[in-house]
């Protein structure tokens, strides 16, 4: 069977995950073939394929292909509800742990008042320092961590057009948290990951990874938020607090070099095991 593997074409970065996949899926006796999202338009208009796995953002390519009746990895519905920060909290907050959360509302035309109004109400609920987030980003590149009312002002005057929103700021997790690698409904590895001089511990922006086991209760908690989003993989960050684990992102399309080479496994061959072994018309 050929499996295509989806990365986007403006993502260099991509390649490695879906080369590490496409090992596994050829150890598995198939054949991977890595597309970016341009090529896979026309291939898929010309051939079908019964399994994909989906590692980019694409909606409309992939809800093409599950039109046409190919099993996405992940499915095209979860995606796209990962790739929105203020959906996922949404989802998440009557069930699981989480930051306390305010989405922005929609906003048409700049407003003075609304904006000094606003930003009232985030430093009433959330207090200061405040997190900030575009709806849409990834690797921390669009996490601001916001000191006072007038940068929050700011912030809404450069952002009332862009979806966003606001968090509490976890001052026991500043440059520190914990991401958990679940695969076919189980957690596959877990590592720290710390930045000594950023509050975002991300390592694409400079953080470091050390390996980490994983407490029975942190993996029961990541376990069911993948099956409650309908994943078959994904990265779970999670915050320290003085409460436990807080559920701050999820990832769909979660890259794994640096926990592969931290916690020498093979996510991609994992991936593909998962791929291989489930029914088509699975979720």
């Amino acid at each position: 069977m050929k499996i295509p593997i989806i990365i986007n074409h403006s993502i260099p970065y991509f390649k490695y995950s879906a080369e590490n996949i496409a090992e596994g899926i050829k150890k598995s006796g198939n054949i991977p073939v890595i597309l970016n999202n341009i090529e896979a338009r026309t291939r898929t208009d010309n051939e079908f394929f019964e399994k994909c796995v989906f590692l980019d953002k694409d909606i409309p390519l992939g809800l093409k292909m599950e039109i046409s009746g190919t099993r996405l990895f992940n499915n095209i519905g979860s995606i796209e509800l990962c790739s929105d920060k203020r959906r996922i909290n949404a989802f998440l907050k009557n069930d699981f742990p989480v930051p306390k959360t305010i989405d922005y509302p929609l906003t048409y035309f700049p407003n003075e008042v609304f904006f000094n109004e606003f930003t009232e109400m985030i430093t009433d609920e959330l207090g200061l320092p405040v997190v900030a987030k575009l709806a849409f980003g990834s690797q921390g590149r669009e996490v601001f961590l916001l000191n006072s009312k007038a940068e929050i002002t700011e912030f809404q005057k450069k952002y009332y057009l862009t979806p966003h929103l606001y968090q509490k700021f976890i001052e026991t997790s500043k440059g520190r948290d914990r991401r958990v690698y679940v695969v076919g409904n189980k957690a596959a590895a877990s590592i720290i990951r710390e930045n000594k001089n950023d509050f975002r511990s991300n390592t694409a922006i400079g953080g470091s990874a050390t390996k980490a086991e994983i407490p029975d209760e942190i993996k029961t908690l990541c376990v069911d938020v993948a099956c409650m989003l309908g994943l078959d993989f994904c990265g779970i960050d999670l915050l320290f607090s003085d409460d436990g684990p807080l559920v701050c992102e999820v990832n769909s399309n979660a890259l794994f070099s640096t926990l592969n080479e931290v916690c020498k496994i093979e996510t991609g061959h994992l991936i593909a095991e998962h791929v291989v072994s489930v029914n088509r018309g699975t979720l």
